[in-house]
């Protein structure tokens, strides 16, 4: 292998040499990877959802198109998470509910994990600042106004600014959810996570 990277637990760099055999490739990849990511598992979410309320063949194929899309991305960087995705694939080929039920939210768990461990390589994590409640729940207020105003400015600032803060593990599936919300201007999704982010700060005081 040309190339040496850092050991980053759940990644196979052996393996990932195969698909992409120089430097350059990888980083690309990985840069992509890690900036897909909140996309990636939102769309999964969603086609879990549609599963869940509707179980009809086109809802199972529109699961098991993403989650072969993410396999694919897994298995190319060399991750272990490849196998879960796999058999996320195969539930969605075989039209079974069971392990779309219940594994999808571990599986997105380790993904956004594992997306987190590959920053330190991509460089996504070097202007982090540092989480602290009360600032960020000042700016998802100053989100809710600005979306309620429709000021689409103050909307994409206050969103950024949110989205450069070290979020605690706990809040990374409601900001895929926050994400897509300023993205598509959705008011009503928009409050869903405010309301979320209230019961998770909830629970973690208790």
């Amino acid at each position: 292998m040309e190339y040496h990277l850092p050991q980053i637990p759940g990644i196979d760099w052996e393996k990932a040499h195969r698909y992409l055999p120089t430097k350059q490739m990888l980083m690309e990849t990985l840069g992509e990877f890690v900036r897909s990511a909140a996309k990636q598992t939102e769309l999964l979410i969603e086609y879990r959802q549609a599963v869940l309320r509707e179980p009809t063949t086109e809802n199972y194929t529109a699961f098991r198109i993403q989650a072969h899309a993410m396999k694919s991305a897994l298995r190319s960087i060399g991750a272990d998470l490849f196998e879960p995705a796999f058999a996320l694939e195969t539930a969605g080929r075989e039209e079974d509910p069971v392990p779309i039920r219940e594994k999808t939210e571990s599986f997105i768990g380790e993904y956004l994990a594992l997306t987190d461990r590959l920053k330190a390589i991509t460089g996504e994590d070097k202007a982090k600042e540092a989480f602290y409640e009360p600032v960020f729940f000042e700016r998802l207020y100053r989100l809710k106004a600005a979306m309620d105003a429709f000021d689409i400015a103050t909307l994409q600032e206050t969103f950024r600014k949110i989205a450069a803060m070290d979020i605690p593990h706990s809040y990374k599936e409601q900001m895929v959810r926050l994400e897509t919300a300023v993205r598509d201007l959705d008011s009503e999704q928009l409050e869903e996570c405010c309301d979320h982010f209230e019961e998770l700060k909830t629970q973690e005081t208790k």
